[in-house]
């Protein structure tokens, strides 16, 4: 009865806000997807794993947003070497509502990579409005994809034998994050379980002083629990810490490297479904595809709207 309330008064604040923003999308028109240079992964024959990740989708249940998200997933199933997992890291929808995550899913349902392991992190945008209700929703739908039960916002899953630890909120809060202890320590023992191997740790928002904070955003990192986070991150090798949330594009500050001799680095995502604010790549349907080598990791940044890399955004990253 309760989930059911919450979700219609969450359906009416979305009605009013999509009329809103349906004007905003009126004259914008579609984005034209080109299949004349599809993703070719560096070595295909010796790829151990392969995937790709999304920040803020920010799904509306309007006419432009699925368009421009059913091309980034269409780009993904024209790559010319299957993936193996799909990352979505957090703000899937810009209100939470059901009607935009079922235009999320059905999305998903219609494509291959859909069929392959989907991970779903919960952002502040998607939790903002009725958190547990919300969050209950989201996990419910990883856990489906994933073929396994997720009681808690946090969960991890291996992708042929490489770690993804997804993390969030423990509790409500408008733009950040409460990283609980029982939390961290499931992140800590994860990554143990990792051995080094290279692992994946998923987080909606950046940590703090890192891709440009507080300059680029005054409140935009993960909150009080970034220090107690990126120690643990530290204590661990070949450590990948994967964020959206700053809509800050593809620049210079992409990249932090924590500690290049244990390689312990944090990857900010541009945003997918917005327009970005800094450097040469601004452009909406912006994303990341991961390749795993016996020696090494590479991450490529592409625009999967429109089906083509960004140049010179190839980062490799030697495995210790």
């Amino acid at each position: 009865m309760l989930a059911s309330l919450l979700g219609s008064v969450i359906q009416v604040i979305t009605n009013i806000l999509t009329i809103i923003f349906a004007f905003t999308n009126l004259f914008g028109g579609t984005v034209q997807l080109s299949t004349e240079n599809p993703i070719k992964l560096v070595d295909p024959d010796n790829c151990k794993m392969a995937f790709v990740a999304f920040a803020d989708t920010h799904l509306r249940d309007t006419a432009f947003q699925p368009h421009l998200f059913a091309n980034g997933l269409a780009d993904i199933d024209n790559a010319e070497t299957a993936f193996d997992a799909l990352v979505i890291a957090g703000d899937i929808s810009e209100f939470g509502d059901g009607p935009s995550y079922d235009v999320t899913w059905a999305a998903l349902d219609n494509s291959e990579i859909g069929k392959k392991a989907v991970l779903l992190a919960t952002g502040n945008h998607d939790i903002r409005l009725a958190y547990e209700y919300q969050t209950e929703l989201i996990m419910d739908k990883a856990g489906e994809y994933l073929g396994m039960e997720i009681d808690k916002p946090y969960y991890s899953y291996e992708v042929k034998g490489y770690k993804f630890i997804v993390m969030g909120s423990d509790e409500w809060q408008f733009e950040k994050a409460r990283i609980s202890d029982e939390q961290l320590a499931f992140i800590d023992a994860e990554l143990t379980e990792a051995n080094g191997e290279p692992a994946f740790v998923i987080c909606h928002q950046p940590l703090a002083n890192t891709h440009g904070l507080p300059e680029v955003w005054k409140n935009g990192d993960l909150g009080e629990d970034s220090e107690a986070v990126k120690a643990v991150l530290m204590k661990h090798e070949n450590v990948f810490y994967i964020n959206g949330h700053l809509h800050d594009g593809v620049y210079e500050k992409s990249l932090e490297v924590f500690d290049a001799e244990k390689g312990v680095y944090s990857i900010n995502l541009p945003a997918f479904g917005k327009d970005n604010d800094y450097g040469k790549f601004t452009q909406t349907g912006l994303g990341t595809y991961v390749e795993v080598y016996e020696d090494s990791v590479v991450f490529t940044a592409r625009d999967f709207a429109r089906g083509e890399n960004l140049e010179g955004c190839t980062y490799t990253f030697d495995i210790k």
